[in-house]
Formats: structure tokens, sequence, C-alpha cells
């Protein structure tokens, strides 16, 4: 019973932290987790510990580790990189937290373009980013083609470039992640890819939200592979 209660609490706090970030409340009903049962390790720890405790362990997971501890100085300007200072000047914006969410919304947006539906995601990316997704997806669907994902991990998501232009801040990320991927023709035979080999891939996307401290809901505005 005790570990339902914190999955369920886990999953909520995930659930909240990405869609403050990119989504909004109507976007949340889309979102499946799926959580692997805990082992007698993890079901042990959960019983000693305190709700208080739970508490904090879920806050450090969801921030990246990081303890948020109460009149804590922030860092000084001149030791902080050109990058940060930018960073800095967008409202209510917390780097790790936006790169756990970042990495989420890639395997979020990598599936559903793998699977030919956009619709759990559209709420996430721009028009312009959805409609060339569709037009691939349609180009596959006449052409009997299917793709599979199989995504394993990230190597590395690191925040290459920021811009803060007249009203809208703008983010590129770099993804370095191991996928395998996969095409099939109507028949089911590989065309392209390979099932037993697993590709290092770079992907660059951008980023952009307004600068209105009422919104803080960041788009996907573009994408390109980097070799």
């Amino acid at each position: 019973m005790v570990d339902i209660i914190f999955l369920a609490i886990a999953a909520a706090f995930i659930i909240a932290r990405l869609y403050s970030i990119f989504g909004t409340e109507a976007e949340e009903k889309k979102v499946h987790i799926v959580v692997k049962p805990l082992n007698k390790e993890a079901e042990k720890h959960l019983e000693e510990i305190s709700e208080q405790q739970l508490a904090e362990e879920l806050s450090q997971m969801i921030n990246g580790g990081q303890k948020t501890v109460v009149g804590e100085q922030m860092p000084n300007p001149e030791n902080m990189s050109e990058q940060d200072k930018l960073l800095a000047k967008i409202p209510a914006f917390n780097k790790q937290a936006f790169i756990n969410s970042a990495n989420k919304v890639f395997e979020m947006v990598v599936t559903a373009f793998n699977a030919g539906n956009m619709e759990s995601v559209k709420e996430l990316i721009s028009k312009k980013i959805l409609t060339a997704f569709n037009q691939v997806i349609d180009e596959r669907r006449e052409a009997n083609i299917s793709s599979e994902v199989d995504f394993i991990c990230f190597d590395k998501s690191e925040i290459k470039d920021v811009k803060l232009l007249k009203n809208t801040a703008r983010i590129v990320v770099e993804f370095v992640s191991e996928q395998v991927n996969i095409l099939r023709d109507a028949k089911g035979q590989v065309i392209e890819g390979d099932e037993n080999f697993i590709q290092k891939i770079k992907d660059v996307w951008t980023f952009e939200r307004s600068l209105n401290a009422n919104s803080n809901k960041w788009l996907l505005v573009s994408t390109k592979k980097n070799a």
C-alpha cells in the first residue's frame, strides 16, 4: 500500500514539474508515466523514512538531485558565465529543471513522431514544426512505411546557446542520445536501420518562450540533426 502511495506522489510531482515548464493544465491529461515496481530494498527504505524526508527526496529527484536551501545565496554575477547571466534574466527560470523537462519533451516528441501520431505533443511544439512532422508522417503512411524507435538513454543534454530578444527568450539545446531506429516496408521487412545497432544521435533543438512574467510555457520551434 505504501509503495502505491509513493509512486502516485512521484508521478504527480513529475507531471506537475514537466508541465509547469513546457505545458498547460490541458496538456497534463495527455501524459502517461509507466513506473516500475519497487524492489524490496526500496520498499524497506520507504517504510523507514518520514513524510518530510519523502518530500525532500522527491524534490531532489525532480530537481536533478539538488536540494533547495532556504536562505541560500545566489552566485556572484562576476563568477557567472555569459550564458548563465542571460538565463538569470528569464523570469522563474531554473536551469536544471529546464534540462530535465527538455529531456522528457524530447522523448515524448520522438516517440510520438515514430508512432505516427503527434496529437499528444502538439501543444509542446510550434505549428511550423507540427506541420513538418505531420508531412513526413503522411509521406511514410502513403508509402506504407512504418517506423520504430527504441530510446536507450541520453549521453548528454546541454544548453548551447541563449538569446534574449525583445519579448522572447530562445534556448538552443544539444541532445546526444542512444537510439535504435528502424523503418519497415508494408511486409514488415527492415528497409533502413538495424535492430542490433545502437546509434548515437546528436539533435539540436530550439525552444522559445515569452518573457511575459505571466507565461512560462516553452515551445519547440526548431529541430535539426548535428553531425
